[in-house]
């Protein structure tokens, strides 16, 4: 009988150490798939220049295009409807935010800058012209717990 008591003591410690795992394990690709997919949606957005003011010697984004690159590029990578809600397929759980989008290029300074924002810790020397952004979601959880918030910034800079 105590073997018996012994066996599924240890049967619910080892459950519970699996779901503890199985949460720790999705928080940790959910934040690395998060922190890829603001890496690249912000390459994408800068890929949107103004020509016209190319022609002219100054590398100035066209911001409407750029953040509708970003959005696209967003809800590719993170299987995103267009709300930003998770596709079926998607691992996110909840819906994506896109808490911050700043552009800094040649219509609004001279580099190198030093670019600072208080409200999401960011410091950074920029070279070139730059895009900056900060998403957010809950973390998906597939057992028992409460989400963590994931936030991840991306501050990408232009290269020629």
């Amino acid at each position: 009988m105590a073997e018996a008591i012994r066996a599924i003591l240890l049967t619910l410690l080892f459950a519970y150490i699996m779901t503890i795992q199985t949460n720790l394990d999705t928080d940790k690709t959910a934040t690395r798939q998060l922190k890829n997919a603001v890496e690249l949606a912000a390459h994408d957005a800068s890929l949107a220049i103004d020509s016209s003011q190319l022609a002219n010697g100054k590398l100035v984004f066209n911001q409407v295009k750029a953040a509708d690159n970003l959005k696209k590029s967003l809800q590719f990578h993170l299987k995103l409807d267009s709300n930003y809600n998770p596709l079926t397929n998607s691992l996110y759980q909840d819906k994506v935010t896109i808490e911050h989008i700043e552009f800094i290029d040649d219509s609004m300074a001279t580099f190198p800058f030093t670019y600072y924002n208080s409200d999401y810790d960011i410091v950074d020397t920029l070279d070139g012209p730059s895009i900056v952004v900060v998403i957010s979601t809950p973390s998906p959880r597939y057992f028992a717990g409460d989400k963590i918030p994931i936030r991840q910034a991306a501050v990408y800079e232009y290269k020629f």
